[in-house]
């Protein structure tokens, strides 16, 4: 089972991604189910990303939670360096879902 489309056309309808990164699931055991999810979120360097994660989070319908994590791309350039940061580990791990000009 995917990870709902719908979701990733929600948060680009809502602003304008470079990247949309799943990083992690929560699903059952027995019927490989959606229980909940990470997604992380690669934005311009202008936007205010604590007033669009509370639009995103009113925006998203979903039947299972989204943990969402914002970086604008300097964030991300900068934090990607680094090998040991969280935001390296999601670039490693991480299943790139929309990848703006991709």
């Amino acid at each position: 089972m995917a990870f709902p489309d719908e979701i990733t056309q929600t948060i680009r309808g809502v602003c304008r991604p470079l990247a949309i990164i799943l990083y992690g699931e929560k699903r059952t055991l027995s019927t490989d189910k959606l229980k909940a999810a990470s997604v992380c979120i690669i934005v311009p360097n202008d936007t205010d990303k604590h007033a669009l994660q509370h639009t995103l989070y009113l925006a998203i319908v979903a039947d299972v939670p989204v943990n969402l994590t914002l970086y604008t791309v300097q964030e991300w350039d900068a934090l990607t360096e680094d090998e040991t940061s969280y935001a390296a580990w999601i670039r490693r791990k991480g299943r790139v879902l929309y990848e703006q000009g991709a």
